[in-house]
């Protein structure tokens, strides 16, 4: 027998959580598909042994006593564990008496690694407690079954995810937990980071791959699968396996009226009603068969660990759950009336019965009440009706497990209610079960206000760069990101200040990505999308503009928690940010503009206004000590700024009356908003370059400097210092030709003659 009535002394108090909104009758939501490929797929955490590189190495093993597993399946039967306001009880805890010896140290890379293997030697299942947890920042914990991959909870900090000293390895068909910490060198210390380690020793084995029902009745005779009614297939995906502490029950990822992708999951309030428990609760998907066969074996699905509890009443045994961690591809979110549906309505149950793969069941709400708990009335009846599957008529029934699975009205496919009790089972298969009624839940029990839309923060609205909300410096608790709503914030920068930005969130619970930009559209000009543990942007603003923002989305998942901490300063001044500290170059150099401050030399002479004013704003200095005699020059081509260069020549700092030999703001041709400086240069005179630009803005580049070699006495062919008989035959020589051309027409002729004898004599 899966459940029992309650008894009728016994009565189940309304628990109402707020007030609730006000729904038409008969409102509700379809299911709707998962977000599968939309996006991309959450990396799997690695042990730590992984990441040193030493899963190939054995960790010691601490065994624990094996325990009495029939006396707990007797134990079950007297107390009714798995009936009634019981769920399922498949483990029991046993003290470990873990402590620092227990384990091993070895020496990784960064600090030590102190490993252990938990284990009971006849458990089916295991499962690790650990309780007054408070890991010192920059220590970890990490917990994992052995051989199973995607087990790995953690990295655990501090006082765990929850801020309770809880954490949860998942319970799989292992009877092994393996343990790790990390201590950074330089810590020592004497004791385990944590008060207690309780092992949920499984005696009930809940992983099964093809088993008989109750009463040793084949499977096919007693159970429907899913797989084989691909009406269902939705439903299917969106049910989950509910396994807290050492029970477990049924369960669906349900859908908001918004259709916003919160990850809800309804269940029983005899199953899950504290926080607490909530904490405790492992989410096991796509535990079933895949294959319509006789034969088919079960997958064991994906698991994942920790929720909120959202809202329960024990008045209708409904219970709303919000999974935290990342949810995986392919899920469905089921749909749901806030109708009483009216009797003889078809109807559809799909659930886990005595903890097994999913089942489906086919019935019809026969009666308007059920003796579940006062008022009978808040329950409806079903009764189960036969189907075809493998040759075999069935007659699908639910048992201990199946509670807080969902009754479906077959016209729409929309859940109108979660298992409480009942009499159905392989053995008995006439009997009636009943389900707590949803419509109760929504008009008295306050799941009205969460089934309509999943909560936000309170800087909403900020969903597009177009209305973003307005930051200042500090931190910013309790926000929450989804993937159909992303958030977008402002941030008041002005050019050269130094931004910096850090998310911190579960990044199990969901990647989050920060990106900035200078203005709205466009590419960003700096971002942190990186798979890892929180994320951060520090950025020194050379955009110049005044505004930035801030784009915080989701790359995985559909919703995660974060704080946010935005600081701006200025930068540090540049060691050439005044022409006393110019520094010497010979060649090209790269600059930086950003933090520097407007010199005491002041504006430039207005002969240099080419349209830009003479302003000279953030500027800093260079020095040539000129080894060439022709022609110079200086360029910032390319840097990311509107630069403006001006050069002066002198042994000493110009000063505000101090003419330049030239200047320039933008050059045609050259990338960018450079600029480009040309003048003749003297063989030892010294020039005094000074870059910044017109507009206050700052920013990088590269400053290119050169000299072309001109001589001073073009007519001397022969360099010997002066223009003689020597030349005028070398002159003649080339007559017709251009190797003796002065007057760069290309051809040595009469005029290159007179331009000779001209110079005739010792060169200047």
């Amino acid at each position: 027998m899966p459940r029992l009535t309650v008894p009728a002394a016994i009565t189940l108090v309304a628990c109402v959580f707020g007030a609730p909104s006000v729904l038409a009758a008969d409102d509700g939501v379809d299911g709707h598909p998962a977000i599968g490929a939309q996006q991309p797929a959450q990396e799997s955490t690695p042990t730590l042994s992984q990441l040193f590189g030493m899963e190939f190495i054995p960790a010691p093993t601490h065994v624990l006593p094996p325990q009495d597993n029939e006396f707990f399946l007797a134990e079950d039967e007297i107390l009714g564990n798995g009936n009634g306001p019981n769920p399922l009880r498949f483990a029991v805890a046993t003290t470990t008496g873990l402590t620092i010896e227990d384990g091993e140290w070895v020496d990784v890379e960064g600090g030590r690694l102190w490993r252990a293997v938990i284990a009971s030697p006849n458990a089916t299942t295991a499962r690790l407690h650990l309780k007054g947890l408070n890991v010192p920042a920059g220590q970890q914990v990490r917990m994992s079954a052995p051989g199973w991959a995607d087990s790995v909870i953690g990295p655990i900090e501090g006082k765990g995810e929850f801020g309770t000293g809880e954490a949860w390895s998942l319970a799989l068909p292992t009877n092994e937990v393996l343990l790790e910490w990390f201590v950074p060198t330089g810590m020592k210390p004497r004791a385990l980071p944590f008060s207690d380690a309780e092992y949920y020793h499984g005696y009930r084995q809940i992983w099964k791959l093809n088993e008989l029902g109750e009463g040793g009745l084949a499977v096919g005779t007693c159970h429907l699968d899913p797989i084989c009614f691909p009406t269902w297939a939705g439903e299917s995906n969106g049910t989950v396996r509910l396994i807290f502490t050492g029970s477990l029950c049924s369960g669906q990822l349900t859908a908001t009226t918004a259709v916003d992708e919160t990850p809800y999951v309804m269940t029983a309030n005899h199953c899950i009603s504290t926080q607490s428990v909530a904490n405790s609760c492992q989410f096991n998907f796509f535990y079933r068969r895949n294959t319509c066969a006789s034969s088919a074996t079960a997958a064991a699905g994906t698991s994942i660990s920790g929720s909120d509890l959202v809202v329960t009443q024990a008045a209708s045994d409904c219970t709303l759950l919000m999974i935290r961690p990342t949810l995986p591809a392919n899920v469905f979110w089921v749909g749901w009336t806030n109708a009483n549906v009216p009797t003889n309505t078809a109807s559809t149950c799909v659930h886990h019965p005595d903890g097994s793969y999913q089942r489906i069941s086919f019935g019809t709400k026969n009666a308007a009440s059920f003796p579940c708990g006062s008022p009978q009335t808040n329950w409806s009846s079903v009764s189960w009706n036969s189907a075809t599957q493998y040759g075999v008529t069935s007659t699908g029934v639910t048992e201990g497990g199946s509670s807080g699975s969902a009754i479906y009205r077959n016209s729409d496919r929309r859940m109108y209610g979660v298992l409480t009790c009942g009499g159905s089972s392989c053995t008995n298969p006439g009997a009636d079960d009943g389900y707590g009624r949803l419509d109760v839940a929504i008009s008295s029990g306050g799941f009205a206000t969460p089934l309509a839309a999943g909560t936000d923060d309170a800087q909403e609205p900020n969903d597009s760069c177009a209305a973003p909300r307005v930051l200042a410096n500090g931190t910013y608790s309790g926000l929450v990101v989804k993937r159909l709503d992303e958030d977008w914030y402002q941030l008041s920068s002005a050019p050269g200040t130094v931004v910096s930005i850090s998310a911190s969130y579960t990044h199990a619970n969901g990647d989050i990505d920060l990106e900035l930009f200078s203005a709205c559209g466009g590419t960003a000009i700096a971002s942190d999308v990186a798979n890892a543990n929180n994320a951060s942007i520090n950025y020194t603003n050379t955009s110049g503009s005044n505004t930035l923002f801030l784009r915080v989305f989701l790359g995985s998942d559909t919703r995660n928690d974060y704080s946010l901490t935005v600081s701006t300063s200025a930068p540090p001044t540049p060691a050439n940010d005044e022409c006393a500290a110019a520094i010497d170059i010979t060649g090209s150099v790269a600059f930086s503009t950003v933090g520097a401050t407007d010199s005491t030399t002041g504006t430039i002479p207005a002969s240099c206004n080419d349209g830009a004013g003479t302003s000279m704003q953030r500027d800093i200095w260079y020095r040539i000590f000129a080894q060439c005699t022709g022609t110079a020059t200086v360029s910032t081509c390319g840097a990311n700024f509107d630069t403006r260069v001006a050069v002066y020549q002198g042994f000493t700092c110009p000063t505000a009356a101090s003419v330049p030999v030239g200047c320039d703001d933008n050059t045609t041709g050259c990338a960018g908003s450079g600029s480009q400086v040309t003048w003749q240069a003297n063989a030892g005179s010294v020039y005094y370059i000074r870059v910044g630009s017109p507009i206050a803005a700052s920013g990088t580049g590269q400053l290119v400097y050169s000299c072309v070699e001109v001589p001073l006495c073009p007519a001397d062919l022969d360099g010997d210092g002066v223009v003689g008989g020597g030349d005028l035959g070398t002159l003649l020589g080339a007559w017709g030709t251009a190797a003796g051309d002065l007057d760069d027409d290309g051809l040595t002729d009469g005029s290159d003659l007179g331009i000779m004898l001209g110079a005739w004599g010792n060169c200047p």
